[in-house]
């Protein structure tokens, strides 16, 4: 069996899209694990958490919501790695 070469003009368009939807995952996993860590639940728990108002259209936009407050209340000279930087 054979398969067509991918148009090479179209390569750099699928692989933006691979990028975002790997971005995209990234920040709902890392928001799923937040609200593990502040509510002592499971990923589902979790997850049906971020999508109880907004359902799945709106998850990615919750898991912002969870990344923004977490940086707001993030003091970078907690790393113990911290060596004065700004």
């Amino acid at each position: 069996m054979t398969r067509p070469d991918p148009d090479a003009g179209s390569l750099p368009a699928a692989g933006r899209r691979l990028l975002d939807s790997l971005a995209r995952r990234a920040a709902v996993d890392e928001a799923i694990g937040v609200l593990q860590g502040w509510q002592g639940c499971d990923a589902a728990q979790a997850r049906d958490e971020l999508t109880e108002d907004t359902g799945e259209a709106g998850l990615a936009a919750e898991a912002a919501r969870v990344a923004a407050a977490v940086d707001a209340r993030a003091d970078g000279t907690a790393d113990p790695d911290y060596g004065g930087w700004a």
